[in-house]
């Protein structure tokens, strides 16, 4: 309480790492729940990353960062042993985001770490009382310490759930993932003028860090199957990441590099403006435990062309997208000479996706039950230190 009795604002300090680097789905998670809860009360601050050279690629206001290794055009993921670099990557931010912490934990009142399970053991070796609260964005992590165990509190969404639990975390909690419908939106864009697009060209969309996971190698395959039949079409790819060079190589390869945009990091205030202006919103991944895109094209009233890649089927079973095998360049190919085919059927799914972001997927519920999580480990805390 402050000196009128007044409850007062909880602390919060976000430490992910990416979130100044590049954006995906944990980082969308923690910029977004974050500013929800600030609206709500609570005094937020970020740590994260910079290259070791340079300012940081996508500064935030305020944000604090630390300066370590960043091999951003290394393709990790394609490259035999490649994940030993990522994980020393992670090792050096974590080891200094510890010390950084540790040295000023009493100036807040939660910390929400997205990942880092290194960061989390190094603060309890430490001794730092602060509540940890831990967001695991996929069950695979990679926990050499066990820094996942000590943490006060874990949270994730989708197929991540059942999954840890099935691994013993039966007291993890479900946060989840969320979109704001008033900024995606359908919505008048300028995105085909600026690129040179005609209003009755077909355009797919595939918003995706370019790595294996995410199957651009596939896509680019099925459409260009697709093309053939539909010559006034564009596949319009926005994301980074080190398979982007291969993919553009790919697209020469088939001959439809003239069909294809290469948008880079899109500025997530922009985003909404690039779905507006798009017929359909493609995803080719081979696994997902969620999918922030999937919800922002939903919102948007785009109808949704997945592969059966975990979560995202479930996201649109009842009536806002199709679904067809994973890796399967034919069957996708086949999808997408259906739905451009089928203004109708697009518009019904983009009706039903619409509906259903707002009656399931809002960000104002999510960050209500992880305020509402904060406050029990803060009190918690409060109890065992009297």
């Amino acid at each position: 309480m402050d000196g009128n009795g007044k409850a007062k604002p909880l602390r919060v300090l976000f430490v992910n790492r990416m979130a100044c680097l590049e954006r995906g789905g944990g980082e969308t998670f923690d910029l977004e729940i974050s500013r929800h809860l600030a609206q709500a009360g609570a005094q937020v601050s970020f740590l994260s990353g910079a290259p070791l050279f340079g300012p940081p690629p996508m500064p935030l206001d305020g944000a604090q960062v630390l300066h370590t290794p960043w091999l951003k055009k290394f393709p990790w993921d394609r490259v035999k042993g490649g994940w030993r670099l990522r994980k020393l990557e992670f090792d050096w931010f974590e080891w200094r985001a510890a010390r950084w912490v540790a040295r000023h934990a009493g100036e807040f009142d939660i910390l929400q770490v997205c990942e880092l399970p290194n960061l989390v053991y190094w603060l309890k070796k430490r001794g730092v009382q602060t509540p940890v609260v831990m967001r695991l964005t996929a069950p695979n992590y990679y926990d050499p310490r066990g820094g996942v165990k000590v943490a006060d509190a874990l949270i994730a969404s989708g197929t991540s759930i059942q999954k840890l639990r099935d691994r013993g975390h039966a007291e993890v909690v479900d946060i989840p993932n969320a979109v704001d419908p008033g900024l995606f939106r359908p919505q008048a864009s300028d995105f085909r003028r600026k690129n040179g697009i005609g209003g009755n060209e077909f355009v797919a969309l595939y918003v995706a860090r370019f790595q294996a996971f995410k199957n651009h190698q596939m896509l680019l395959d099925a459409f260009a199957r697709f093309a053939k039949g539909h010559p006034a079409s564009r596949l319009a790819l926005a994301g980074s990441g080190p398979l982007q060079e291969r993919t553009a190589q790919q697209a020469v390869e088939l001959g439809v590099a003239d069909k294809i945009l290469f948008l880079g990091e899109v500025p997530y205030r922009e985003l909404p403006g690039v779905y507006a202006a798009a017929d359909l919103k493609v995803i080719s991944s081979d696994y997902e435990s969620f999918c922030f895109a999937a919800i922002e094209a939903m919102s948007s009233a785009l109808p949704v062309l997945t592969t059966d890649c975990g979560w995202v089927p479930r996201l649109v079973e009842d009536g806002a997208g199709m679904v067809v095998p994973a890796g399967d360049a034919e069957a996708f190919a086949a999808g997408l000479r259906r739905l451009a085919d089928n203004p109708a059927l697009r518009q019904r799914m983009g009706a039903t996706g619409r509906q259903q972001v707002l009656e399931r997927h809002t960000w104002s519920a999510s960050a209500e039950k992880l305020r509402r999580l904060h406050g029990e480990l803060v009190e918690a805390a409060a109890r065992q230190s009297l």
